[in-house]
Parts: C-alpha cells; sequence; structure tokens
C-alpha cells in the first residue's frame, strides 16, 4: 500500500513538472497566397510543431488545393476573399507587365490590385468571426508592406510575429545609412561612387516621405474602430519580432537590430531523385546541365526572349539545358522544356553546372543551398537587388533580360560554367550557410518559441515606441537651429548697438 501510495505521488509530482514546463500555443499564419510567400512558412510549423505548437494557415481555396496536390499536409482555414485577389495573380500581371518595358503601368496595377486585395480580406466578416472562434494565442503574418495582415491581427487582439524576404527600414526603425547600404530594391552595391551615393540618399529620403501603401488611409480607424487609432505603421510596428528569410551571404553586411533574426534559406532543402525520364536526360549529358528557370511566378518568356535563350543553349554543345517554359514538352537538341520542373532536386544534382535565373530570392537561396553559380536576367521587385549582390561577390554575373545578345549569353555561359573561380565562391558560401548549428527554420522557430514565452521586451529597441520626429532628431535639429538663430541675432544685435554707440561718441 505504501509503494503504491509513492508511486502515485511520484506520477503527480512528475505530471504537474510536465505540464509547467509545457509550452504550447495556437498559432495561425496569414501570408500572401504564393508559393514562395508559402513554403517558408510551412517549413518554419514543421519546427514549430516539434516544440509542441499548433499552426493553421488562412488560405484561398486555390492555395489549399495546390498545396495539397504537392503533397503538404496543413490545417487550413479558407478564406473566400484570398481567393477573390489573389496574390500570385496580382504579382504575374504586375511581372507580366514590367516584361513588356511599362514599369510604371506595372506599379500602378501592383499597388490597385494589393489595394484591392487588403479591403477584400479585412472586409471578409465570415473569415473574421471564424478566426475569433478558434480562439488563437498568437499570429504569424506575412511582413509585405502592400499587405495588410497585420491589420487582421490587431482586430483580432493577437500578438503577432511578422515574416518576409526583407525589413523595411524606414517603417520598422532598422539603422540605416545610405553612404554604404542601398535602399530597399537598389541595384547599388556598398561600395557607391559619389554619385550613386547622392542617388541613394535621395531615394532614403523619398522612402521616408512615402505613404503608406497600399491604402492611404488609416486601416484601424475603418476596421477597427473600436480600438485606439493607429497609424498602418504604427500597428506593423507591434510585431513581437522580426524573421527575415534573408542572409548576409547573399546581402551586403549592416547592422541588424536585436529584435530581427535573419534566418534566410527558409524554403531550400536537400535535393530528392530525379524523375527516370529526367535524370536520364541529365545524365547524358557529356559536360554536365545548366538548369533555366523564372521562377513559379512567370509561367512563360516572351517568344522572342525564349527563341534567343534556346539559340544560345543549341550552341553550347557540350552542356544540356532543362528549361522550365510553362508550355508543352519539347525537346529541341540539347534542350529539355517543360511545363514544370523540379528546381530544387535539379539544383542539387552533381551534374548541375550553372543556374539561369530572374534572380528571385527563393531561387538564389536554392542555388546557394547546393552550391550552383548563377547567370541572372533581373526583371523587378527585388531581383535587381539580388543580382547586385549575386554580381559584387562572384556567385554569378547578371545580364540584361530585355538587351542581351545571343553570342554575349554563350560566352558568359561558358565563362561561368567552366570558370572555377565562380564555383569555388559560390561553394564558399554554400559551406558557410551549412556550417550553423541550426536550419533557418529551426533558428526561426526557436525565436518565435521564446518571444511567446517569454515576450519580447528584452530585445524590442525603444525606437519603435518614438514619434518620428524625435527618432530622426527632428525636434533636436529644430533647437540647434533655433539656439543658432538665436545667436546670430544676438551678435548682431550686440554688433549694430555697439557700432551706433561708436558713432555716437
Amino acid at each position: 500500500m505504501l509503494k503504491l501510495l509513492l508511486l502515485l505521488m511520484s506520477l503527480s509530482m512528475f505530471s504537474n513538472q510536465t505540464y509547467l514546463h509545457v509550452h504550447a500555443e495556437k498559432f495561425i499564419a496569414i501570408m500572401a497566397q504564393s508559393k514562395s510567400h508559402m513554403l517558408p512558412m510551412i517549413a518554419i510549423s514543421k519546427e514549430l510543431e516539434k516544440l509542441n505548437h499548433s499552426i493553421t494557415f488562412a488560405v484561398a481555396s486555390r492555395m489549399n488545393t495546390d498545396l495539397i496536390n504537392d503533397g503538404f499536409n496543413i490545417s487550413t482555414i479558407i478564406a473566400k476573399s484570398l481567393d477573390q485577389f489573389y496574390f500570385e495573380d496580382i504579382i504575374r500581371e504586375m511581372v507580366e507587365t514590367m516584361m513588356s518595358g511599362a514599369k510604371i503601368t506595372a506599379l500602378t496595377e501592383w499597388l490597385k490590385g494589393t489595394n484591392a486585395l487588403c479591403h477584400g480580406y479585412l472586409n471578409d466578416t465570415a473569415h473574421v468571426h471564424e478566426l475569433a472562434a478558434h480562439q488563437f494565442d498568437y499570429a504569424i503574418v506575412d511582413y509585405a508592406p502592400t499587405l495588410c495582415y497585420s491589420v487582421m491581427a490587431y482586430k483580432l487582439n493577437l500578438p503577432f510575429i511578422s515574416l518576409g524576404a526583407f525589413i523595411d527600414p524606414s517603417v520598422n526603425r532598422v539603422p540605416f545609412n545610405p553612404s554604404y547600404m542601398p535602399t530597399l530594391f537598389s541595384s547599388f552595391t556598398d561600395k557607391m561612387t559619389f554619385r550613386e551615393r547622392i542617388i541613394n540618399t535621395v531615394r532614403y529620403i523619398l522612402l521616408l516621405l512615402r505613404p503608406s501603401v497600399p491604402s492611404f488611409e488609416t486601416l484601424s480607424e475603418r476596421y477597427v474602430p473600436e480600438k485606439q487609432r493607429v497609424s498602418n505603421e504604427e500597428i506593423k510596428q507591434m510585431s513581437l519580432i522580426y524573421i527575415a528569410d534573408n542572409d548576409m551571404l547573399l546581402e551586403f553586411p549592416h547592422p541588424v537590430p536585436s529584435n530581427v533574426v535573419m534566418c534566410g534559406g527558409l524554403a531550400a532543402a536537400p535535393a530528392i531523385k530525379l524523375p527516370d525520364k529526367l535524370n536520364d536526360f541529365v545524365e547524358n549529358s557529356s559536360d554536365g546541365i545548366v538548369v533555366v528557370s523564372f521562377g513559379s511566378i512567370i509561367k512563360t518568356l516572351p517568344s522572342e526572349t525564349l527563341s534567343k535563350m534556346i539559340e544560345a543553349f543549341n550552341m553550347v554543345t557540350n552542356l544540356n539545358f532543362v528549361v522550365a517554359t510553362g508550355k508543352e514538352v519539347m525537346n529541341v537538341k540539347n534542350v529539355l522544356m517543360l511545363p514544370w520542373i523540379p528546381q530544387n532536386d535539379l539544383l542539387g544534382h552533381s551534374k548541375t553546372k550553372l543556374f539561369i535565373t530572374h534572380g528571385g530570392k527563393s531561387s538564389v537561396f536554392e542555388a546557394l543551398h547546393h552550391g550552383v553559380p548563377m547567370i541572372v536576367f533581373p526583371i523587378g521587385v527585388d531581383q535587381p537587388a539580388n543580382a547586385a549582390v549575386i554580381t559584387a561577390k562572384h556567385y554569378g554575373i547578371t545580364m540584361d533580360f530585355y538587351h542581351f545578345t545571343i553570342q554575349d549569353l554563350v560566352e558568359i555561359i561558358r565563362n561561368i560554367a567552366f570558370n572555377d573561380q565562380f564555383k569555388s565562391n559560390i561553394m564558399r558560401a554554400s559551406t558557410i550557410f551549412h556550417s550553423r548549428p541550426q536550419t533557418p527554420s529551426e533558428r526561426a522557430a526557436y525565436w518565435i518559441n521564446l518571444v511567446t514565452k517569454y515576450g519580447n521586451e528584452h530585445f524590442r529597441h525603444s525606437s519603435l515606441d518614438m514619434p518620428w520626429y524625435s527618432f530622426y532628431l527632428v525636434d533636436v535639429l529644430i533647437t540647434f537651429i533655433t539656439i543658432g538663430f538665436s545667436s546670430v541675432m544676438c551678435l548682431q544685435w550686440i554688433c549694430c548697438r555697439a557700432k551706433r554707440k561708436h558713432k555716437q561718441e
């Protein structure tokens, strides 16, 4: 009887200790409806589940179907409004317009589309009620500045974590010096000429002065009238922590605040075996293969551009080319064109010599993960900035998507594919990337777990709570100007008085 009593007491103490140490939270993840935005969050969710947390995704039905077809098993809540204004369609339309050369029109249409998405989502009352009914503890929201998912978290009274491919220094008070730090989406490097520093400084000032996008109105006033009015920027600054899908290996070195965690390469993964027919094409290449893909957004290239590329590829006969075209299967000499390719698995193949890409964040991280040099044809958004880093760090070469010749492309393919300099540079970076004690998704999950368990007071810098005029020292500057002006006026008055006195004498 005594032994039984002691056993029960021990079990009771053990269960109490277990209860005290269990930290399990319910998360709702609200990401832009695009694979490049969803896959990094899915990678983090797998690690959070290992830490006893549960994660549900707010998704469009189209995205839900795509994820199921791709073999992902995640918990979802369908938001009909996300189908009505589908983010991937908005981005695709913008990029296609950019490829036609109408960049201003592309930007205008992008702002219109994201504005409609923003208001459509926040107006989705059925979705709001469903989210509220689940009683989530925290939200993880897409950081992209043209999206309003942080406003939804604010409306639901959910503390939130932000996840994105970049952090806007003007919104989130990240230390920024335009003398050596290129502005957002800039193709400048960290070694700028005098002229470039002038342009970079002007761009930074314009970023500070620009209105909130995509909506110029204060969204909390319209959609959260029951709470205190706060600006769109102030809501974004409420984030407990920022998970940046970026890495200094693919950026120029710069200071990072304590509330920003660099976790670049979240969607990159080890390669798996290729399908048999594709593997045969790869293995039958004499000197290796080149992977050609412009991401999931760009389904097809302009016919003239694609024709020039295929003609160049046919001239490099000792390499085989696997090209994602979004069209039917075609095999022209040493070029295999497919509607879709397993990009990551091809990049991880031992015979891959080169990656020709648009320079999207996910694509360049996959190349870094597998140590494959690149030729980058940037089109827009963050791609010119990524291309600048790749060229500056000698991971590859940047070419002009709109103005390149067939002969130039042939020469650059041969130069990179058979030049050990580019391969050794990207392999060294890849080795550094893999040498860290945590994978990017493990690092992100660790910090999310930490901040939800202990709060963020120990690494939230006070500048996030300062009014803009205090942060930029406008009040101090005005004080100095006032003192200087007053001093000059006093000296002028003293001099004039002394002069009059001298005349009187």
